[in-house]
């Protein structure tokens, strides 16, 4: 319970007592009113003559009590309702008062009416005895006064004023026990208000807890530390499904101080089956371990007295359960503990779902990549094969029928001189296949990559570039000698080989810088034009068909590697491509082993 000495507690429960004697001032005024009304009918029926008389008091009370009431409903004199209330109430007392001493009526109903007004007015109004006190003595004062003023009934003083004292007395015990009453309820809901409002920051810092990672082991740790901190439990044992077809895992969490140790659960799977199974009960509840927890639980350590049973939930599918040793604190047994529970077994279920689900894509991811890296290395196995056999092959069976045609030529006799015409234009169209397939050759695994390097192959391209008469292509690497992991070499290659296709189709550019560069932890590749450029945002966001696959070719080579890729371009202003790609280079000796 709140602690009374607390004076923000009692400040507030002073504000709230004026709120209310504001709110019902106008009911225990009316009581009072009402009271007079009918003391004041029972004496004009008895006594018509002093109707006059009647109405000049309960004139006065009325103005009495709409002069307090509009009175407390100012801004100015709100904080003082008590006082004008109580003071209202007494106002009454003083002209009923007035009334009988003037009329000459009967002190015994004079008695009677007081002891009324005053035990009404406690229960109407719960101003406790701050406001009870000064009316319950005001109020027998005024009789007392009275009583000197010569006013008498059929009984005795004494019994008079022992009526008007004691219901004085009673209506004054009434007040305080009221307000006691009033102040107990006003604390329990004060001490639930901070619970809920504890329960929500704690389930606040739980799920901000529990969804801060969805590495799965990393969230089952969090998910039993801050169960544990928030249930304010000992012991807890987790169980969850790896998959939603998947086996069963279990771990068992201890805490000790602000220390939280996790224990893996080796145990047979299939005794934790019918925990999670079909019959297993929806709602968290708090009992004596069952059978199968028993069985489920042994060898884990000291078996819990009372456990509380949380499964864990997530779109009607049970991804886990936990058990949590609660013993017997009666704080456990409490109606908002298994509500509390619950919500928190709602955040837990929600990460665990999420670190299951993103568990599931990285598998899935990692597949993909798999396979994409396959695909890879099987075109580029194919392009390496077929560049072979280009050159192995057909290159050599295109020697071979320049040779006979060269036997043929020497053969030929001296008359022959149109049919030798032919031979030579023959084997001179030969001479241009056999360049055509060896380039070609080149173009899909030139040799100099295996045999000398990136570099000196990009050399070699842009060597043929400029021979062609086209765009001026300058290599630069600080190291021309740089040897790198074979596949990285080929990475670079293709994506250098790229980048020059796609200026010469689409740049007209009359120069192309290449920069090869070693970090430490990676290779960076810079290719940069002076060509037309191109929107380079636009083009990422809605790439148009008809460009074709070559961007999209990079991008995937890059990623397969782990690399980024990043493209600078702008219409009018040439284009940047440049490539950072994680790499270790090879030492000489591997090199050269390798070559």
């Amino acid at each position: 319970m709140a602690d009374r000495s607390e004076p923000h507690a009692d400040d507030a429960f002073a504000a709230e007592t004026r709120r209310v004697t504001a709110r019902r001032a106008g009911l225990g005024l009316g009581f009072m009113l009402g009271l007079a009304a009918v003391a004041g009918l029972l004496e004009l029926a008895f006594y018509p003559d002093r109707l006059g008389k009647l109405v000049a008091a309960f004139g006065a009370e009325a103005i009495v009590c709409a002069a307090a009431l509009l009175a407390i409903r100012g801004a100015r004199l709100g904080r003082f309702v008590i006082p004008i209330t109580s003071a209202a109430a007494f106002g009454v007392v003083v002209c009923m008062t007035l009334y009988v001493a003037w009329a000459g009526a009967s002190g015994d109903a004079l008695a009677i009416a007081l002891v009324l007004a005053l035990s009404g007015v406690a229960l109407l109004c719960p101003w406790g005895a701050r406001g009870q006190v000064p009316l319950a003595v005001g109020t027998l004062t005024a009789y007392l006064l009275a009583l000197e003023a010569g006013v008498r009934g059929a009984l005795p003083v004494p019994y008079g004023i022992f009526c008007v004292g004691g219901g004085g007395v009673t209506s004054i015990l009434g007040a305080v026990f009221l307000d006691l009453h009033r102040r107990a309820i006003f604390d329990q809901r004060v001490l639930l208000e901070r619970r809920r409002d504890q329960q929500l920051a704690t389930l606040y810092d739980v799920t901000r807890t529990v969804t801060a990672t969805l590495e799965l082991q990393e969230v089952l740790r969090l998910v039993c530390q801050s169960v544990l901190h928030a249930l304010g439990v000992e012991r807890l044992w987790l169980l969850w499904r790896e998959a939603p077809d998947g086996g069963l895992r279990a771990l068992a969490a201890g805490r000790r101080d602000d220390q939280v140790a996790l224990t893996a659960l080796g145990a047979d799977p299939a005794r934790w089956e019918p925990l999670l199974g079909a019959g297993a009960p929806p709602v968290p509840a708090l009992r004596e371990p069952t059978r199968e927890e028993i069985a489920a639980l042994d060898g884990s350590g000291p078996l819990p007295a009372r456990v509380l049973h949380l499964p864990l939930e997530f779109r009607s599918e049970l991804v886990g359960l936990i058990l949590a040793d609660v013993g017997d604190h009666r704080r456990a047994l409490e109606t908002s503990f298994l509500d509390f529970a619950a919500t928190l077994g709602n955040s837990a279920a929600m990460a665990l779902a999420n670190a299951r689900l993103y568990a599931l894509v990285r598998e899935h991811r990692a597949e993909l990549q798999r396979l994409s890296n396959k695909r890879l290395d099987v075109v580029e196995e194919g392009m390496r094969r077929i560049s072979h056999e280009l050159h192995d092959g057909t290159c050599q069976a295109l020697m071979a029928i320049k040779l006979d045609l060269a036997l043929l030529d020497r053969r030929l006799p001296a008359e022959a001189a149109a049919l030798r015409a032919s031979v030579h234009d023959i084997r001179d169209r030969v001479l241009d296949v056999m360049q055509g397939v060896r380039q070609m050759s080149h173009l899909l695994h030139p040799p100099v990559l295996d045999h000398f390097g990136v570099v000196a192959a990009m050399e070699s391209i842009a060597e043929k570039y400029r021979e062609t008469s086209g765009p001026d292509v300058r290599v630069g690497c600080s190291d021309p000698g740089m040897r790198l992991a074979s596949a990285v070499e080929l990475l670079l290659f293709r994506v250098f080989q790229e980048g020059l296709t796609n200026v010469v189709k689409h740049a007209a550019a009359r120069r192309v810088d290449v920069r090869l560069a070693r970090e430490p932890e990676a290779v960076l590749l810079e290719i940069e034009d002076d060509g037309r450029g191109f929107d380079a945002p636009a083009y990422f966001r809605t790439p148009s068909p008809s460009v074709g696959l070559g961007l999209v070719s990079m991008r995937e080579r890059v990623a397969h590697f782990g690399g980024l890729l990043r493209i600078s371009s702008r219409p009018g202003s040439g284009t940047r491509i440049v490539v950072r790609v994680p790499v270790e280079p090879l030492g000489q000796a591997k090199a050269a082993t390798a070559s």
